[in-house]
């Protein structure tokens, strides 16, 4: 087998003579084996029991609950749905704080901001304020996904930053993120009564860009 650096040279193996055979016991010591042994053992435990906490309502609910952080569940979206300006929002279900498990289709009627943003994104802090002030403002649903992070450190910034009127939601193993399409933090899509993406916006969002794109969402 060859291998590939990244300035494209192509290295292949130098042929030696083969060197004599030794037993596990003589290459690793039988004490340090036999810890090697339970941390593989304990490795495959934790990765087998993830799916069935990601899957398991009563698991996520647990997780909702203290946290006070919504807990997406599984992807909903039809194949022809995606991301982008004048397609169907790409549907998905989460479990909420308090307990229920409801879906993003259940609010069409009205428009909904769904936000894709992290706790270590500074521009995402940065217009964090901006998306309170809005929600306040419109009345409107404002779904705050974050990617693959700890639902008490979401709460922790929420609390921190007085966040009381957007939703935050827990996209686990970033199925949603991917669904979606989202290459760049923050990102936010303006989605209207119908589930139809009218806009999306890379990068962090001024006042003027948000008033403007919920403008095109509830027109007069």
């Amino acid at each position: 087998m060859s291998g590939r650096y990244d300035d494209g040279v192509s290295v292949e193996p130098s042929e030696s003579p083969p060197e004599p055979e030794r037993s596990i016991e003589t290459l690793i010591p039988r004490p340090v084996a036999a810890v090697l042994v339970g941390a593989i053992v304990l490795a495959a435990v934790v990765a087998a029991s993830r799916p069935a906490f990601l899957d398991a309502g009563s698991a996520n609910t647990a997780v909702a609950g203290p946290s006070r952080v919504g807990v997406i569940t599984k992807d909903l979206a039809d194949p022809s749905a995606a991301g982008r300006i004048g397609a169907l929002a790409p549907d998905f279900s989460w479990v909420t704080p308090e307990g229920p498990t409801t879906r993003l289709s259940a609010l069409r009627g009205r428009p909904v901001v769904v936000n894709f943003w992290a706790t270590w994104c500074v521009p995402c802090r940065t217009e964090m304020p901006l998306l309170e002030a809005s929600a306040k403002e419109t009345g409107l649903t404002f779904l705050e996904v974050d990617l693959e992070e700890d639902p008490h450190a979401i709460r922790a910034f929420f609390d921190q930053l007085q966040l009381t009127r957007l939703s935050p939601l827990l996209d686990s193993d970033g199925v949603v993120f991917r669904r979606w399409g989202v290459v760049s933090l923050p990102t936010t899509f303006f989605v209207d009564r119908d589930g139809i993406v009218r806009q999306v916006e890379i990068g962090p969002l001024t006042q003027e860009r948000v008033r403007a794109d919920l403008a095109a969402l509830t027109p007069p």
